[in-house]
């Protein structure tokens, strides 16, 4: 029997943080589910070219009707972490760019990416005990699992918590202002998704994180 713990919520809701950081207090491993659609986002973006709009890129990308499987994409989960690789290099801090951010909804609602990242995940559930953070891993990836949570927050508090992680990593291309739209946007885009839509399981625990620490949302 597969042992999954399952957060869900809008970006920004401290989901990845918190799962990250219960994967490591009990042992499991923590699949972030968000992180492979980026990874396959920014494999799409250099076999296509992203040089234009996001709008162009997701043109693009619906004519070419690419395989994920044949993008050099390779997520292993190891050590308590997760790595995420194209061609064998670890593209971590390279899929959090503003970038791959507009073009990722693109991939998202792709229906092929989607089974590739759902096998993926359950394979990491086969092997060990994980966490696993997305928009629907309690509602449509894990929907047997008993543990079940998502987290809301406001969305000028995980605007906020984006801009804050932006300086952190030396990129300042965006204003909070601008982030404040985008994430409302992208709310409104993933509650009302054709596959794979934000959606709170109806068994899952609601945890709004507006005002908590992420060791407040563990306790």
């Amino acid at each position: 029997m597969m042992k999954v713990i399952a957060l869900d919520g809008p970006a920004g809701s401290g989901k990845s943080t918190v799962a990250r950081m219960l994967a490591e207090h009990i042992g499991f491993l923590h699949a972030d589910s968000g992180a492979i659609y980026r990874t396959i986002t920014l494999a799409s973006m250099r076999r296509l070219g992203a040089g234009g709009a996001a709008e162009e890129f997701g043109k693009l990308f619906q004519e070419a009707q690419l395989n994920p499987d044949s993008l050099g994409i390779e997520v292993k989960l190891a050590q308590g972490r997760q790595s995420n690789c194209i061609e064998g290099v670890d593209v971590g801090l390279e899929i959090r760019s503003p970038e791959v951010t507009s073009r990722i909804r693109y991939i998202a609602d792709s229906v092929p990416c989607r089974h590739t990242v759902n096998r993926l995940l359950r394979e990491f559930a086969r092997q060990t005990g994980v966490v696993a953070d997305g928009r629907d891993m309690g509602s449509e990836v894990f929907p047997d699992t008993p543990n079940k949570f998502f987290l809301e927050a406001s969305v000028q508090v995980r605007a906020k918590r984006r801009y804050e992680e932006m300086l952190g990593q030396g990129n300042a291309s965006q204003t909070l202002e601008e982030i404040e739209h985008s994430i409302a946007r992208r709310d409104e885009e993933d509650r009302n998704r054709a596959v794979g839509a934000l959606r709170r399981a109806d068994d899952a625990i609601l945890i709004d994180t507006s005002d908590l620490a992420p060791e407040d949302v563990l306790s």
